[in-house]
């Protein structure tokens, strides 16, 4: 699934690729008064997962008994938008005082995680509810794009000290990130059947690698993973290989 995520062409501009994730994104959002408040949908991200797609020397994946699971219900799906938004927002301020005048980041790590649901997560979202959390996030994402199109390519592409990412593939984690979130109800596997939740994962990469090979190359398309790392198509299927490898060793 991570790996059709990444085949889907994105603008190589990250503020361009943050203003169209959102577009997308905001049709998943704007109908989640429909699902039931109460049931959290498992998605196929863990944290294992996650250390497996970010480490730079990560561990090789294993059975996931007892991995700590994303799930998501409406109102989570909002939060974690509009707080990923606003984290990587102050990000960027943070990212420039320091290459500007070594001022080394102070953390503002006050969000929850997606693999913790708050009680206030399982409440209804009433229209005029929903209302209010959709102009939020469209505040908080218009002030995101309108910080990143004024970076340089200097500022973009500068490797902090401590080995962090560059604002450049923060803003292209920011833009994945918002569809993961806001299309994790209506984009779901099917059933809680191991098996079955794997021919649909299967079914939809084939969908996303037959469009790959059709679509002609471009400059302007690039392919960035759920966190930010730019990728070859050939490069995304040798990645899915390496981890099945891995989970049959």
């Amino acid at each position: 699934m991570v790996a059709s995520w990444t085949l889907a062409p994105a603008p190589a501009d990250p503020a361009q690729h943050v203003e169209a994730a959102h577009a997308r994104a905001r049709r998943h959002l704007a109908r989640l008064t429909a699902p039931d408040p109460a049931r959290e949908v498992r998605s196929v991200m863990t944290n294992e997962l996650f250390s497996r797609l970010t480490d730079a020397r990560p561990a090789p994946l294993t059975a996931t008994v007892g991995a700590d699971g994303y799930t998501y219900t409406p109102r989570k799906t909002l939060r974690r938008v509009l707080d990923h938004a606003l984290d990587h927002l102050n990000q960027i301020d943070q990212w420039l005082a320091w290459r500007r005048h070594d001022i080394v980041p102070t953390p503002t790590d006050g969000w929850v995680p997606s693999t913790v649901t708050l009680p206030d997560d399982r409440l209804p979202v009433a229209k005029a509810d929903l209302d209010a959390w959709l102009w939020r996030i469209d505040q908080a994402v218009r002030l995101l794009v309108q910080r990143a199109a004024g970076l340089t390519r200097e500022e973009l592409d500068w490797l902090p000290p401590d080995g962090g990412w560059p604002l450049r593939r923060v803003l292209h984690h920011v833009a994945r990130s918002e569809l993961l979130y806001a299309a994790a109800l209506d984009e779901a596997l099917p059933s809680e059947d191991p098996e079955v939740r794997y021919a649909e994962a299967c079914r939809r990469l084939d969908e996303a690698v037959l469009a790959t090979v059709a679509r002609e190359e471009h400059p302007s398309i690039v392919y960035p993973g759920l966190y930010g790392l730019v990728r070859t198509p050939d490069q995304v299927v040798d990645d899915v290989l390496v981890m099945g490898g891995e989970l049959l060793a």
